[in-house]
């Protein structure tokens, strides 16, 4: 099947409109029903690019991507022109401009670069100190984890661009797998993430994160553009692309963004159900017999836009290990055929599954893909966990891991704390670690003998970073996206102020009190607010939305509490809901189903209590 499924001709049939339709009824424009006319200016950039290699002008003419990344690297050019912008995503490379307070662009044009690493991909400490010294000589100093498992540099200067992706796709190999930026954004499979703990697990070792490398490996761009813009010499760089051929992309790529997941038995920290498509093994007696698979999750939306929405997955049955593969790509191909390509708002995949019907999915993926979905109830899923502190290792030496808190993600040297030193000093010192990230923002360090773990502590002691007990409960499972003065799609701050307030919440004596709390600052959604038990997204200048009774397993989307809080009013609703987590939570329910459970005017009345 694998010849057949990654073929570009194939283009399944299905019927554009089903009984099951979702909010978005007009005639989609698809690649099986639409022409290019009418799509969308993102589709023409797309299909004008031969792979990603020429960028297409308004008056017809064209040039490479690779001049203008040469002009940027002899300081010729401030920043890259906006139809560039939109292939070297699929570079990992976002074009930004540093915000003002009002959130105006005003300041020096600057670069995010993401770093695609799946399944929290393990990182010799080779390539840990790469990133680390990466981190000085092309960013601001700081490593920022994701809650993808990724990894970005932050203010790159367009200067140091291309040397900064030359640096990363170096020589610093660990299994086969190599760091690159390549597909870590843009339309197309974005970093494949698995629990950190799969093999590691004492009680459960699996080897999920073998899949996962293996759907990363076969969904990234097949495209020369990558090597010849950003890794070739001068000889042919910009002459022409060697390799234009996409082969499961074809010439526009996706519509939109597509991200797979694989959660663990005992641990769901990935929010398995905010995944396009999603995968969880299936345990009976030791052996995993099948995964259950689902499909059609995506937490993003737009306010003001009824149309857009958060949603969670859909179970469609069980697969067997060895179409894992095959049932990702023809996810990819029936999205690929008919995602919506005029509204980018109403092109993931999430609304393509309802559009066309969950029954059709699975009659043509079994139909045309002979893929063998067994029709299922699905099992519970597991709670979505910190991960932090010491655990022992699966195998038979005395090994451990530790997981470490990385406030918002944010590996830096503050001035109370070094994370970064602290890290650094562990990986030069601890032979053969490993570096995991977590999907909540958190460093593993992986492979530690018993015999170390004295002085792991001690080093996190010395660099005064907190460590286990040492973290308070609701610092545990908080996250932040980075959100203003870079994103260009924040409209509040996130990763600046989240800290600030559990810092209040503390103050007040409600830091031992069990609650995820996640805060985003655009309805993006980039740190899964809508699954936190209190979630909070931006809305304007220091508004924000207050979302509440998101479930620990990631089962339930929060609702909307309050649609628009001032800040003031934020902290205060904030500090009302914990206290009533903790002192009107008779039956010691977890926070998101106490939360769930209370009546909005209930919880509105804790909120407004003042202390």
């Amino acid at each position: 099947m694998k010849d057949q499924l990654s073929s570009r001709t194939v283009r399944p049939s299905i019927g554009i409109m089903s009984a099951h339709k979702h909010a978005h009824s007009t005639e989609p424009t698809t690649l099986a029903g639409g022409a290019l006319q009418g799509m969308s200016n993102v589709e023409h950039i797309k299909h004008a690019s031969k792979g990603l290699f020429y960028v297409g002008t308004s008056d017809g003419a064209r040039h490479t991507l690779h001049s203008e990344i040469e002009a940027l690297s002899a300081r010729e050019a401030e920043t890259i022109t906006d139809h560039a912008k939109e292939l070297a995503k699929h570079f990992g490379i976002y074009k930004q401009r540093i915000r003002n307070e009002s959130g105006k662009k005003t300041g020096d044009f600057i670069f995010m670069v993401r770093v695609k690493n799946p399944a929290g991909g393990e990182l010799t400490a080779e390539q840990w100190l790469a990133l680390d010294e990466a981190a000085d000589r092309y960013g601001d100093g700081s490593l920022r984890l994701t809650a993808r498992q990724g990894i970005q540099f932050h203010y790159v200067r367009g200067e140091n661009l291309r040397a900064l992706v030359r640096h990363l796709n170096g020589k610093y190999r660990d299994r086969g797998y190599q760091l690159t930026t390549l597909g870590a954004c843009g339309d197309v499979n974005r970093n494949t993430v698995a629990s950190p703990i799969d093999d590691l697990d004492a009680e459960l070792p699996l080897d999920s994160r073998a899949l996962a490398h293996e759907v990363a490996r076969e969904l990234a761009p097949k495209t020369s553009a990558y090597y010849q813009v950003f890794l070739s010499d001068e000889n042919g760089a910009n002459v022409a692309p060697v390799n234009a051929e996409e082969p499961l992309y074809g010439a526009q790529y996706l519509p939109r963004k597509f991200k797979v997941g694989f959660a663990h038995p005992h641990d769901n920290s990935i929010d398995l159900l905010t995944n396009d498509v999603g995968f969880i093994p299936i345990v009976r007696g030791g052996r995993v017999i099948a995964y259950d698979f689902y499909s059609g999750g995506g937490l993003g939306m737009t306010h003001n836009q009824p149309d857009t929405e958060p949603l969670l997955a859909l179970a469609l049955g069980r697969v067997h290990r060895g179409q894992i593969l095959d049932a990702v790509r023809a996810t990819a191909i029936l999205q690929r055929e008919h995602g919506e390509r005029k509204n980018r708002r109403a092109a993931r995949w999430k609304y393509t599954i309802r559009r066309l019907g969950v029954d059709h999915i699975k009659a043509y993926l079994r139909k045309d893909f002979a893929i063998e979905i067994e029709d299922a109830a699905p099992s519970p899923l597991p709670p979505v966990r910190d991960l932090l502190g010491w655990y022992r290792e699966a195998g038979d030496g005395d090994r451990w891991y530790a997981g470490v808190m990385i406030p918002c993600g944010r590996v830096r040297d503050f001035e109370t704390s070094r994370y970064r030193s602290a890290v650094r000093r562990t990986v030069e010192s601890v032979q053969d670690i490993g570096i995991r990230v977590t999907p909540n923002q958190h460093l593993i360090l992986t492979h530690i003998p018993a015999s170390q773990r004295e002085f792991v502590e001690r080093t996190f002691a010395e660099h005064r970073v907190a460590f286990d007990s040492g973290v308070a409960p609701i610092r545990r499972l908080a996250m932040a996206c980075p959100a203003k003065p870079t994103c260009g799609l924040a409209m509040t701050h996130a990763e600046q102020a989240l800290p600030e307030y559990l810092a209040e919440l503390e103050r007040a004596e409600l830091g031992d009190v069990d609650v995820m709390v996640r805060m985003a600052g655009c309805p993006n959604g980039c740190s899964r607010p809508t699954t936190a038990e209190i979630g909070i997204v931006g809305y304007g200048k220091n508004d924000y939305v207050l979302m509440v009774g998101g479930a620990r397993n990631g089962s339930r989307l929060a609702r909307v509490l309050f649609p628009r809080l001032g800040e003031h009013h934020l902290r205060q609703a904030l500090k009302g809901l914990v206290t009533a987590i903790r002192d009107h939570n008779p039956h010691h329910l977890p926070a998101g189903d106490f939360l769930a459970s209370t009546s909005d005017e209930k919880l509105k009345s804790y909120a407004a209590m003042t202390h």
